[in-house]
């Protein structure tokens, strides 16, 4: 039977190392697993906050460690972090028995000499910790950010010039915690009170978010697999700036909607629901079995009028044009690394052009699916300006024909009029129930 720390130690190599996905790495783990509900817990957060701090904890281990962190061997580099994380960060679990466990759980994977090596570095960390002093934040303030909240040098550069030193520090704070767990009532079935009440019921705490209607924080709760509520369809997990997506685009009732990177079907199905299943959906994808998903999600919320299509959403079309569009595009995800904390490491700053050039070709895509009139909705889950208000401005100088609307009304009427940028909602991870969202709408004329 493995332990938790085995666990964490397997799904930080195979993160790390590997590049696996957290949540599907950890998921994988656990199902594996004959871990009972506390030890399941732990796993989750010595993996989720490994990742998170990794910065930090090589920044700690390089001032104790030869070699360093990057010429050490991927298991014992691994389980050093592992160990160092306990120490620094769980107040819960004294020194020696964090140094003790994680040395047993390396003995599987390393040989005689690494594990001594492992055995003195954590010791030696345990007795000197409060001796690691980071970059002074008024000489170096982007290093002080990079190795005391744990980002990289170029993400960290560009947050301080974009929003300033003490603001970077908001969001390097908030986008370190555990993010809330916020779902969707869905009132194709209930209101949000009864949806509530049921909870309460089922040993749930939550409370209501006032900003969107449907809106639940999750405080303390079972599985959500095995809520009877999500069982029958009532509520969908879904992260309160996704939510506001749907409440831009405004569908109405009759009207033809393409989502055209629809997966994994969280904003489609709301879309569906604020329609109240009247009108068409078009679901497209370019993977077959993440439709599926969104099939699945479907027939659980009872939603009918949406169609999946799967295809490339540069290239799809159709003989009918639609009345609105949904272009949540595909982007480096920055908003969202509380939920996926390896995004951090993964990264680039390559990568946000040719982000930028896909993002283009799925807006151009949408513009002649689109009828005279229409509106297409641009969203994505970050907060570069390559990526959003500067895909904007681009697309705008192509197609004249199109005028940016103004979100300054809808923006207070869900209380987000702080995050308003040139008539755009650029939402910022400044709080713990806020990700990092980009929303523009975008008119037909």
């Amino acid at each position: 039977m493995k332990r938790a720390r085995e666990v964490a130690l397997e799904g930080l190599y195979k993160i790390n190392e590997e590049g696996g996905f957290s949540n599907i790495v950890l998921n994988n783990l656990l199902n594996k697993s004959n871990l009972d509900k506390r030890d399941r817990g732990l796993a989750t957060q010595l993996i989720y906050g490994s990742l998170r701090r990794r910065n930090t904890l090589d920044w700690v281990i390089d001032h104790f460690a030869k070699p360093k962190v990057k010429k050490m061997t991927p298991w014992a580099r691994n389980a050093i972090r592992l160990g160092v994380y306990q120490i620094k960060y769980m107040d819960k679990i004294p020194a020696p028995v964090a140094c003790n466990e994680t040395v047993e759980v390396a003995k599987k994977y390393c040989n005689r000499g690494a594990i001594k090596f492992i055995n003195g570095v954590l010791r030696n960390i345990v007795r000197k910790i409060d001796k690691v002093q980071y970059p002074d934040i008024d000489k170096d303030p982007v290093g002080h950010i990079r190795y005391k909240h744990s980002y990289p040098q170029w993400m960290v550069q560009g947050w301080v010039k974009e929003y300033g030193v003490d603001k970077t520090i908001d969001i390097a704070t908030y986008l370190n915690e555990v993010p809330a767990t916020v779902t969707r009532t869905n009132t194709l079935k209930l209101d949000r009170d009864q949806l509530l009440e049921n909870l309460k019921e089922d040993g749930v705490e939550a409370e209501k978010i006032e900003n969107l209607p449907e809106a639940i924080n999750l405080i303390s709760y079972p599985s959500i697999g095995r809520l009877k509520d999500f069982k029958e369809g009532n509520f969908q997990v879904q992260g309160l700036a996704s939510m506001a997506v749907a409440h831009v685009l405004n569908p109405d009732r009759d009207d033809l909607v393409i989502d055209l990177c629809s997966a994994p079907g969280g904003k489609t199905t709301h879309l569906a629901q604020l329609m109240e299943n009247t009108g068409q959906i078009y679901s497209v994808d370019l993977h077959e079995h993440k439709l599926e998903l969104i099939k699945e999600n479907c027939e659980r919320l009872g939603i009918e009028n949406v169609k999946t299509f799967c295809g490339d959403g540069r290239e799809v079309s159709f003989e009918e044009k639609a009345d609105k569009i949904l272009v949540d595009a595909p982007c480096s995800g920055l908003g969202i690394m509380g939920k996926k904390p390896e995004i951090r490491w993964e990264k680039k700053p390559q990568d946000l052009k040719a982000l930028q050039e896909l993002q283009l070709e799925l807006l151009d895509n949408a513009a002649k699916l689109l009828k005279d009139g229409g509106e297409i909705i641009y969203s994505t889950c970050t907060f570069t300006k390559e990526e959003n208000s500067k895909v904007i401005e681009k697309f705008l100088d192509k197609f004249d024909n199109f005028s940016l609307v103004n979100l300054e009304e809808v923006g207070e009427e869900l209380g987000f009029s702080k995050y308003l940028q040139n008539g755009q909602l650029q939402l910022l991870p400044d709080s713990k129930l806020i990700e990092g969202f980009f929303i523009a709408k975008l008119r037909k004329n």
